[in-house]
Order: C-alpha cells, then structure tokens, then sequence
C-alpha cells in the first residue's frame, strides 16, 4: 500500500531559539497543547470512523496532518520559551508508521483495536513528555517575568 499519510517532520533543533523565553511564546504554550490534545482525540475519532468504514484513509491522513500540525506549533512554543523538545520528536514519524500499518487493513473495528494499543501508547507517550515539559516551561517564564 502507497502511504497516504504525509510525513510530520518536527523543525530541527537547530533552528530554535535558545536565547530568554519570549512573552509571545509563554503564552502560546497552553494555546498550543490545547490544539494538540484536541487534535489527538480528532485522529483517534477519525480512525473509529475508518474501523466503520464511515471515513476515509484520506481522512485519517488529514487528522493525521492536524495532529503534525499541532505537534510543530508545540515544539515551536516550548523551544520559544527555552525549554528542549528534542526527546518527543521521534513520536510523530513512529505513530506515522502505526498508522500506515493500520490503514494496510482493510477497515474493521478488529483491524483497528489490533493497532489501538500502539497507537494510544505514542499519544500517551507524547502526553507523558508534554507533562514532563511543564514544569520547566513554568521555571523559564516566571524566569523571564
């Protein structure tokens, strides 16, 4: 099967700024994780709907990109206010690969609660990570004030 899934690449490191946490991002970091949980919980609805045969691959693969989307903007949040994401950015490329092996099936609510486990355990992953993240994102903005 050709993956309909596009890739969810987070910006390099490289490219972040590591000077004083900006105001601008401090505030975005709640904003940001807020549209990545929602964005999450979009994917897992969708791939329900797929196991029904009610959405199609397409559709997984564009939750799939909302949830990239969201996953950048929360990089980009975290790294603004100083804090280091680099050990959530492997999470996207490997549920990437859960879902491409998923979406091979064909649609069926067995096919799905097969992968379901994976899935919800990078979801958790990530969640876990964000929660990790928090209270160094809080250290570096009272820092800033």
């Amino acid at each position: 099967m050709v993956s309909c899934l596009p890739s969810s690449t987070p910006i390099p490191h490289s490219q972040y700024s590591a000077s004083a946490p900006s105001p601008q991002y401090s505030a975005t970091v709640p904003n940001s994780v807020h549209t990545l949980i929602a964005a999450m919980k979009n994917l897992q609805s969708t791939l329900t709907l797929w196991s029904t045969s009610r959405a199609s691959p397409d559709a997984v693969s564009d939750a799939y990109m909302q949830f990239g989307v969201g996953f950048n903007a929360v990089v980009w949040a975290f790294q603004g206010s100083g804090v280091d994401t680099s050990d959530l950015h492997q999470i996207p490329a490997r549920l990437r690969t859960v879902l491409e092996s998923c979406l091979g099936e064909d649609p069926s609510p067995a096919a799905l609660e097969m992968y379901q486990p994976r899935i919800r355990q990078q979801l958790y992953e990530l969640l876990q990570g964000l929660k990790a993240k928090q209270g160094a994102w809080r250290s570096a903005v009272a820092a800033g004030l």
